[in-house]
């Protein structure tokens, strides 16, 4: 059965590439007529914050009214010396906007076209025609809790990175064999030489808006970080991919790893396909693991680090989890390990 999974998996890859391409030429008229008529379609309110040295742009979609964990973000943000710009891909309620005008610097809203990259263009585009290039420049989307503990010290920890573009969790794929790291775009910092440079400006301004979702993960997810590196400019993360894996071939407790194995064959399919027999069978995980070896350092198994079992993500420093991913947290409730949570983010996971 496994050859029908890889076949169905493929076709379905083929699939999603057909549908994406018509926006390899659309993108860019999209950006053009939506820029023609931005001023009429955003609507900019100015908050009672003071603008400062380092900015966040945060990019939300409260669909259903605005979230006690984003209230608490921005009371971090605060706390940390960083203004914030809240760019809404949907309209606010009344009582909402009066909410974050009162925390923020900026409060755009705007239509929700070309994802979080096109609300980041819309923020960042913001600051630029107002002159202001802060020395360092945060974006951020509302697809992941941050900060999960008040006491988080990561955006002092990407304060002192010397990178030009850093962010939380550095990625790899390959491209005939060869690697080819990238910042997950769920969080970046930009240095103020970047933020500076007329390359960053370029890149903003002539930004397709793609409404794909297959192509705009590979656009702008993957291709920010390459586009600015093929330029001269470097990149970092608190957790590389690399490093994550290497954390698990060194785990020596075989509970732990007995977990980390058991809780990956009940969140993925694929992988549970090679390690759930092994499990059946009565092998060790370290038998599992080192057996395994090859397609996990291929990113076969173990492919995405963030979604990996709570206690391993967590001991890593990794200072954020993703949203929507309720196995993570029943495990997270079930070993007491969000007892120090933010309340908010725990009345949200808890829901």
């Amino acid at each position: 059965m496994m050859w029908l999974r890889k076949i169905g998996k493929e076709l379905a890859r083929w699939k999603c590439k057909l549908r994406s391409a018509p926006w390899l030429l659309m993108g860019g008229s999209r950006r053009r007529d939506y820029d023609r008529v931005r001023q009429q379609r955003v609507k900019v309110t100015q908050g009672a914050q003071a603008v400062a040295d380092e900015v966040m742009i945060l990019v939300i979609f409260p669909s259903a009214g605005l979230l006690g964990s984003t209230l608490s973000a921005l009371a971090h943000f605060a706390r940390n010396g960083i203004a914030c710009v809240v760019v809404s891909n949907a309209p606010l309620r009344e009582e909402d906007r009066e909410t974050l005008r009162q925390r923020c610097f900026l409060v755009i809203e705007r239509p929700n076209i070309g994802y979080d990259a096109g609300g980041y263009r819309e923020g960042i585009l913001t600051l630029l025609d107002r002159g202001i290039r802060p020395r360092a420049l945060y974006v951020m989307n509302d697809s992941l809790w941050f900060p999960l503990r008040r006491d988080c010290d990561a955006l002092e920890r990407c304060r002192q990175a010397k990178e030009d573009i850093f962010g939380f969790h550095l990625n790899v794929t390959t491209f005939l064999g060869m690697r080819r790291d990238y910042v997950q775009s769920y969080f970046l910092r930009f240095s103020q030489r970047l933020v500076a440079s007329d390359a960053f400006e370029k890149y903003w301004r002539d930004l397709p808006l793609i409404d794909n979702k297959h192509l705009a993960v590979r656009r702008y997810e993957r291709g920010l970080s390459r586009h600015f590196v093929r330029r001269g400019f470097t990149i970092g993360a608190l957790v590389h991919w690399q490093e994550a894996i290497d954390r698990l071939f060194a785990i020596t407790d075989a509970d732990k790893l007995t977990r980390i194995i058991a809780y990956q064959c009940r969140l993925n399919a694929k992988d549970a396909a090679y390690m759930q027999p092994m499990l059946e069978w009565g092998c060790s995980p370290f038998l599992i693991r080192d057996g395994l070896a090859g397609r996990i350092r291929r990113k076969r198994i173990f492919a995405s680090f963030p979604m990996m079992h709570p206690e391993f993500v967590l001991e890593l420093g990794f200072p954020t989890l993703k949203r929507k991913l309720d196995i993570q947290y029943r495990e997270l409730a079930r070993l007491g390990l969000d007892k120090d949570f933010e309340p908010a983010v725990r009345a949200e996971m808890h829901l």
